[in-house]
C-alpha cells in the first residue's frame, strides 16, 4: 500500500467512526491528563496535531481560557464533531482546520505548545513528521504527545489480530503494532530530532468493559480499519468467534481494560 492510499483509509476509517469515537473513555481521560502536562505561559499559541474529535484541544482549552487554540486532522468527519463539541461548549478560543501532517501551511517557531495524541505512530514517516511538529515551536516551546503501551488492550487485542491473521490473512501494519510501545522507543524519536532531554510518563488508564463494549471499541477506533477488509459474511462469522474467545477469560461477560499511556514532553 503506497503512502497516498494509506492516508485514503485512514481518513475514510475515522470518518466512518467519527460519530461513536467518544464512547471510548480512555480517549477523554488521557486528554485530561495531557492538558494538565501543557506547560502555563503568559500567552499560549497552541496546535493539536491530528485533533480527531478535539478531545486535548478541548480540554485544553478550557483548562486555559486566554489560550488561542487551533486543531488540524485529516478526517473531515471528526473535525465536524470536534467544531460541535467546541460550540456547545461556548469556547471562542478555538478553532479547527482540515490539514495533513505533512503539508502543514505553518511557519517555523509560531507555537508554544504542540500537542498530539496517539496519532504520531500513524505517520508514514514518522521521524519526519516529529521534526516538522517541533520546528513550528517557538524557542522553550513544548510537544506534548501520547501513545499507548505494549500492555494496552491486551491480551485481547493480541486475539483480535491473531485470529485476524490466522483465519483471513489480514495483518495491521507492522508500524502501527511496533511504534512508541516503550519509553526507551518516544526518546530514540525525540533524539532523532535533536532532542536528547525528554521526559516520559507512564499513565495508567483501567476501567471494566463488557464483552460487547470491547467489540463496539474495535468498531469506533483505528482497528476497524481491518474489520472492513471482511466481506459481511466474513465479520459475522470473525464476531462471533473472537466474542466466544473473549468471553471465555471474562468474568461473567465483564473484562479488565487497560489502555495503558505513555506521554512523552518535549521542550525545543
Amino acid at each position: 500500500m503506497d503512502v497516498e492510499q494509506f492516508k485514503n483509509n485512514i481518513e475514510a476509517t475515522f470518518n466512518d467512526v467519527s460519530s461513536r469515537y467518544d464512547q471510548n473513555k480512555f480517549f477523554a481521560i488521557s486528554a485530561s491528563r495531557m492538558a494538565e502536562l501543557v506547560p502555563f505561559t503568559e500567552s499560549m499559541d497552541v496546535l493539536d496535531v491530528s485533533t480527531g474529535t478535539g478531545a486535548v484541544a478541548i480540554e485544553v482549552a478550557r483548562k486555559y481560557r486566554h489560550a488561542r487554540v487551533e486543531g488540524i486532522d485529516l478526517s473531515p468527519g471528526m473535525l465536524k464533531q470536534a467544531t460541535i463539541k467546541a460550540q456547545v461548549e461556548g469556547l471562542d478560543n478555538i478553532k479547527f482546520e482540515q490539514c495533513d501532517v505533512e503539508a502543514m501551511p505553518y511557519d517555523e517557531g509560531v507555537f508554544d505548545v504542540v500537542t498530539c495524541g496517539y496519532a504520531l505512530f500513524f505517520y508514514p514517516d514518522m521521524e519526519a513528521s516529529y521534526r516538522a511538529i517541533c520546528k513550528t515551536l517557538k524557542p522553550g516551546g513544548s510537544f506534548v504527545f501520547s501513545s499507548f503501551t505494549n500492555a494496552a488492550f491486551n491480551p485481547f487485542a493480541e486475539a483480535f489480530l491473531k485470529r485476524l491473521e490466522q483465519d483471513y490473512k489480514i495483518e495491521a501494519p507492522s508500524r502501527l503494532r511496533e511504534r512508541l510501545k516503550t519509553s526507551e522507543q518516544i526518546k530514540q524519536l525525540a533524539g532523532s530530532g535533536g532532542h536528547p532531554r525528554v521526559e516520559v510518563e507512564h499513565y495508567p488508564i483501567r476501567y471494566s468493559i463488557s464483552v460487547n463494549e470491547w467489540w463496539s471499541l474495535l468498531n469506533n477506533a483505528g482497528y476497524k480499519s481491518l474489520l472492513d477488509q471482511l466481506s459481511h459474511e466474513q465479520l459475522l462469522l470473525f464476531k462471533q468467534a473472537h466474542l466466544a474467545e473473549i468471553e471465555s477469560g471474562s468474568d461473567n461477560g465483564v473484562i479488565a481494560l487497560n489502555a495503558d499511556t505513555l506521554f512523552g514532553i518535549v521542550n525545543v
